[in-house]
């Protein structure tokens, strides 16, 4: 990686189209893959080998939120300052604020989300029981699937862009008919995202400089 861009965002592949939907941004980027949220352990393992084949940059963007936990303990070197955004996980920031996130999550608690990026680039219980089919029968994957949803009432496609993208639509209203589920959906917004790429890093953010490991109380409002 070259030292000239003092600038690193490392983000997970969900957010790579509401990154580049802003056009042109004058820093480094580094996407990891979703997957690696299936086991927390890994997401940090590999976030924090990304982090240490970064030295040659002065400030490091992570497109993460707590992620299971994943975030807790990622150190940076002593030169650096490491931004992460002060919520749970990317919906929050797909949302537009931590606001809006925080006073759906209370409200509408059994709500499973989609942006375009996570239909694209997740796994979810339908993807998991169309591939569990053949290897484990139709009444064991249906199973499987229904258990990780028996919690949902409703599921909500996040506009990112403002517009409907009509495939993500088609796919959400799939998944809320197989889990027969109430369909929704809201607008998104670019705010949260903004000030992530381009400050102010205010409440919204955990900001570490130097190489403290970032730990539980910085989440804490």
């Amino acid at each position: 990686m070259g030292a000239a861009n003092r600038t690193l965002v490392i983000a997970c592949d969900v957010l790579k189209n509401q990154i580049e939907s802003l056009g042109e941004v004058h820093y480094d980027f580094i996407y990891l893959e979703q997957g690696l949220h299936r086991t927390p352990k890994m997401l940090a393992e590999q976030l924090q080998k990304t982090i240490d084949e970064s030295c040659g940059y002065s400030v490091l963007l992570l497109g993460y939120g707590l992620c299971s936990r994943a975030v807790i303990g990622l150190r940076a070197a002593p030169h650096q300052k490491m931004i992460i955004p002060r919520i749970d996980d990317c919906i929050g920031i797909s949302m537009g604020s931590r606001a809006k996130y925080y006073r759906e999550f209370h409200q509408n608690p059994g709500t499973y989300y989609f942006t375009r990026g996570w239909i694209e680039a997740a796994e979810d219980p339908l993807k998991e029981y169309h591939r569990s089919v053949d290897k484990y029968g139709e009444d064991t994957a249906l199973w499987a699937a229904w258990e990780c949803m028996k919690n949902y009432q409703r599921t909500v496609l996040i506009r990112t862009s403002g517009q409907v993208h009509e495939p993500s639509k088609q796919y959400v209203t799939e998944f809320a008919r197989f889990f027969k589920l109430q369909y929704e959906e809201m607008n998104g917004g670019f705010d949260y995202l903004k000030k992530l790429l381009f400050g102010p890093w205010d409440e919204d953010f955990v900001v570490i400089d130097g190489d403290i490991p970032a730990d539980d109380e910085m989440f804490k409002d």
